[in-house]
């Protein structure tokens, strides 16, 4: 990525609002290429605007992937972690949709139909697969982007989502807001900072999850149109 990302502030925000946001976006800096800049005024072209809602039974909100001229994301700053929630957005606004709607989620969870509130069956559709790609990077259930075990439950002491593999450890790692997990950070890597690499199909992700990368009957296929996803980059075509 070779400029910063342009950001503003909408008034709305107070000034420990507009901390938690930098701190998220200061994480993002951190472990990442991408590069944020914040302007007092609104900036000529794309940018972020942060905005606030105040209200007691919403968190977030915003669209996925870049909104032109700008992508506004809506926070309420009323549940728990302003942080960790700022950052679950802003990632969305980088491209990145919800782990549990990855096309191989079912591999991975179950889905207690049974139990969600029919308004929010939105919530749990898996995505298109010709919009979004893994880039090979395996399902984390401790991904900033994964959903708690109880969204959406009609009864809110039974899971609307259940961890597939070992649910007792992992059931508890759905939903955590505190920070970026590894594969959260290695996706957006893939994403942004990796110029001239690239996939030239966007199943390559689910192709190598399934170690098609350097299978005999499929390597050179991989090598000359997967290279970002297989981590072909210093591969010389």
């Amino acid at each position: 990525l070779r400029t910063p990302i342009p950001y503003t502030f909408d008034e709305s925000l107070a000034e420990y609002d507009k901390n938690d946001v930098r701190n998220a976006l200061k994480e993002i800096e951190e472990k990442t290429c991408i590069r944020f800049e914040y302007f007092e005024r609104t900036p000529q072209g794309y940018h972020i605007n942060y905005q606030k809602v105040d209200s007691p039974t919403f968190c977030g909100l915003s669209y996925i992937g870049r909104v032109e001229p700008a992508n506004p994301i809506y926070l309420s700053f009323q549940c728990g972690n302003a942080r960790g929630i700022a950052m679950h957005e802003t990632l969305h606004a980088l491209g990145l949709n919800h782990e549990h709607l990855r096309n191989d989620r079912d591999q991975y969870v179950k889905i207690d139909w049974s139990n969600i509130n029919p308004q929010h069956y939105d919530y749990f559709v898996i995505a298109d697969s010709k919009l979004y790609t893994s880039y090979g990077i395996k399902y984390d259930y401790g991904s900033i982007m994964h959903y708690n075990a109880y969204m959406g439950a009609l009864n809110v002491a039974r899971p609307t989502i259940i961890p597939k593999i070992d649910e007792a450890v992992n059931i508890k790692k759905l939903g955590q807001r505190e920070k970026l997990s590894d594969s959260d950070v290695e996706i957006l890597n893939k994403m942004y900072c990796m110029p001239g690499c690239d996939d030239t199909n966007v199943y390559c992700g689910a192709w190598a999850l399934k170690d098609l990368c350097n299978h005999p009957n499929h390597d050179i296929f991989m090598k000359n149109n997967c290279r970002r996803s297989c981590n072909f980059c210093n591969y010389r075509l």
